[in-house]
């Protein structure tokens, strides 16, 4: 008999030996026992690897209509799209913009070096800042004149591994993966400071690490159309009721990498083919899996919806509140919280930024629809405390877009000059298809038959009550 040694000590084998065999129908008894346990297997494993993989995959898709120069809003990778203008209904990068800020987008690519951030002296401007996400949509780091200061300043975006200085005066941001997006927002103080808002926008600039200091405007290189990275289902349905979800899913965990702490999951992800440096090739798969892997798909997708509606689950008068333990914008190991708010809006910031609360009912615990006349009272003193500013804007669903209305109006912010208060200190916002008047035409927000729901949004807010549900807006009243 032969001793026990510590070289026989107990290992994980390698994950080809730990997958189910291929498994095809035939007329044995066992093979229906064989056949119907491969399919549970990949189906359950197929699910957990959904959820986890879908804001990845979502991000993928995004990132591979930004990179096509027919797409409206474009540019290459490690450089910023500065938008000039406000969105509106025809912002199609991702769903419930802000209407009040101007927008910033770049996505990086870490993994010959590092991405140096340049922030430009932003004087006495009221709110911007650059939120760096990962590729999973987590939140890495918020640059910006909360955390910084307002004058300039250079960021070393440094994915994993590296272990080299940095010029002297940059500052390092670890980034957990090797892909992700800058997401920059910019204020104007009102409709008229458009120009002063751009000409700081354009001072945030991206240059790799080697042209640092250099005299001459970074070029990057165009990414080819037959590249696998814009190689994507183009719609957010199509992607994600196809086993192409899983081609795009490990094409993600290749390129960006896994966050830290999650290499537990890539063995059992393996099993059905899923994880960095494999291929999944839907075609080559038996027949088995393909079921499992097809049920799989339909039932993420389902769960992955439902948690978009239900990511934060107290309502009160009609406005869904934050819960202190289903976190926004940075989400440890919450999969399917990740999966919920990238759903319902893409690229959430964390609390330290803004609060987010939409509202999809009215005071009598009914569906908002445009066809309706709506007021919002906010009492004297019962307004959002904000450093930065508030506002509420309106999306027609189930896109989830801003609304295409004559007027231009899309949301009624604080920052509004024109906003008019009761005489006793109350501020009513009226939701109607048509202007309540020269005097109360600031405090409007159009409406349109069909549905709708409503976001205040309070940025940088000096009361914690607002993060923990503790404060809500009052009810949406129907006339």
């Amino acid at each position: 008999m032969q001793n026990w040694s510590p070289d026989f000590s107990i290992a994980t084998p390698p994950a080809r030996f730990i997958r189910a065999d291929r498994v095809e129908r035939d007329d044995s008894p066992i093979n229906d026992v064989l056949y119907e346990a491969r399919v549970l297997d990949a189906y359950t494993i197929g699910v957990q690897a959904y959820v986890y993989g879908w804001p990845a995959v979502e991000n993928w898709r995004i990132r591979a209509r930004f990179l096509d120069p027919a797409a409206p809003q474009h540019a290459q990778l490690n450089t910023f799209l500065h938008e000039p203008e406000l969105a509106d209904h025809r912002y199609e990068l991702f769903v419930t913009p802000n209407a009040d800020l101007l927008y910033s987008e770049a996505f990086f690519d870490l993994r010959d070096e590092p991405l140096i951030l340049h922030v430009p002296d932003t004087g006495d401007m009221r709110y911007w800042g650059a939120q760096i996400l990962d590729s999973f949509t987590d939140t890495a780091a918020n640059i910006s004149n909360r955390s910084v200061g307002s004058g300039p300043g250079d960021y070393a975006l440094v994915g994993p591994g590296w272990d080299r200085a940095l010029p002297v005066g940059v500052t390092e941001v670890p980034v957990p993966t090797y892909t992700g997006l800058v997401l920059l927002r910019t204020l104007p103080e009102n409709p008229t400071d458009l120009t002063a808002a751009r000409e700081v926008q354009q001072g945030f600039t991206l240059t790799p690490l080697w042209r640092y200091g250099g005299t001459t405007p970074y070029e990057p290189t165009p990414v080819p159309a037959s590249d696998p990275r814009r190689d994507v289902p183009a719609t957010q349905d199509e992607l994600s009721t196809s086993l192409a979800f899983f081609t795009v899913l490990n094409r993600a965990l290749g390129e960006g990498g896994i966050r830290p702490g999650e290499d537990g999951l890539m063995p059992l992800f393996a099993r059905i083919g899923v994880g960095p440096g494999l291929g999944f090739d839907p075609d080559s798969l038996d027949s088995a899996t393909r079921e499992g892997l097809t049920r799989a798909i339909a039932d993420g997708w389902k769960l992955v919806q439902a948690r978009s509606a239900t990511a934060r689950t107290r309502v009160r008068d009609g406005w869904v509140l934050p819960e202190p333990e289903a976190q926004v914008g940075s989400y440890g190991h919450d999969y399917l919280q990740r999966a919920g708010v990238a759903h319902r809006g893409v690229y959430a910031n964390t609390q330290v930024e803004y609060a987010a609360l939409p509202a999809l009912l009215d005071s009598d615990g009914r569906p908002l629809d445009g066809s309706g006349r709506y007021t919002v009272r906010f009492e004297g003193g019962a307004l959002p405390q904000v450093e930065a500013y508030w506002s509420v804007t309106y999306y027609a669903l189930p896109g989830r877009t801003l609304l295409d209305h004559p007027s231009g109006r899309t949301t009624v912010s604080s920052l509004d000059p024109g906003l008019v208060h009761n005489a006793d200190g109350s501020l009513d916002l009226h939701i109607q298809p048509d202007d309540p008047g020269e005097a109360r035409h600031h405090n409007w927000l159009p409406s349109a038959p069909g549905a709708f729901q409503l976001i205040l949004r309070a940025y940088r807010p000096t009361d914690p009550a607002i993060h923990f549900g503790e404060w809500s807006p009052p009810a949406i009243v129907r006339h």
